[in-house]
């Protein structure tokens, strides 16, 4: 029974801190800027009293992960938009998108990793680490080419020609590898082992997957939400999976890009003329 309030409140916790403090865009800039400020305080102040007091202690390295997210998106909401602007670009151009999410993956791993690594964590416990490295390389080699043929099968099927392909390409690549390095990094690098420490393996990796698929519930770019989120919880569990098979983050990046190229093709066409 302990196990299951742990479950409720790490989901709880999660959602606050990645779709109030972190992706949802339904209140004022104001007030996006007030939380992503006071998240990371009341998390650095959770985290200091699961530090000090005993009866919390099982309970740090959780919180730090935590305050590493929150952080992460405290520094991307003043980062990213300046160095858009700088390189001169905007989203509505497929360069400007790619850009856009490299320049928020960027701020968000950098300072996610500097605050976890402040407070204890090794690379190891964020699965920065070569780990099982024949099964990771395979496995995301083969699902990242699987989802590369359907992606190419799909631009196909919506009248991208092959002649504009190799022009998108690089920003592409861009696209989708910095949003699954951030993603990976963010939620599970960070959380996964914590969790488990407290849920146990599997229920650590269904309590992550869950609110990493609530968190992608107001996307725009599918106009059949619930199909998305059935095939996002999948593949989160698949990708939470593969890490701790492997004890690296490296095979679910691969794994998670491939993923991410079924939503390119949408981008294509709302932006393939500028």
């Amino acid at each position: 029974m302990k196990r299951v309030w742990f479950f409720l409140l790490i989901s709880v916790v999660g959602m606050l801190v990645f779709f109030v403090g972190g992706y949802w865009t339904g209140i004022s800039s104001q007030v996006r800027t007030v939380v992503k400020i006071a998240l990371p305080v009341l998390l650095f102040l959770t985290t200091l009293a699961c530090r000090r007091f005993e009866y919390l202690r099982e309970w740090y390295r959780l919180a730090l992960g935590f305050l590493a997210a929150a952080c992460g998106f405290l520094a991307s909401w003043f980062i990213s938009d300046p160095l858009l602007r700088f390189v001169g670009l905007s989203t509505d151009s497929i360069q400007g998108l790619a850009l856009a999410k490299l320049f928020d993956a960027f701020p968000i791993v950098t300072a996610a990793f500097l605050v976890a690594r402040l407070g204890g964590a090794r690379p190891s416990d964020l699965y920065l680490r070569r780990g099982k490295v024949k099964i990771w390389l395979i496995i995301g080699l083969s699902t990242f080419v699987g989802f590369a043929v359907l992606f190419l099968l799909q631009a196909g099927g919506q009248g991208i020609g092959m002649e504009r392909l190799p022009a998108y390409a690089p920003w592409t690549l861009i696209f989708v590898f910095s949003n699954a390095l951030m993603e990976e990094f963010h939620f599970r690098g960070l959380l996964l082992k914590p969790c488990e420490s407290l849920l146990g393996r599997h229920s650590a990796n269904l309590c992550i997957a869950l609110f990493f698929t609530l968190v992608h519930a107001p996307v725009k770019y599918t106009p059949d939400i619930f199909t998305l989120l059935a095939v996002v919880f999948v593949l989160a569990l698949a990708w939470g999976y593969l890490i701790q098979r492997t004890e690296s983050l490296w095979g679910s990046v691969l794994f998670h890009a491939g993923g991410d190229l079924m939503i390119i093709v949408g981008i294509y066409q709302t932006y393939g003329s500028t």
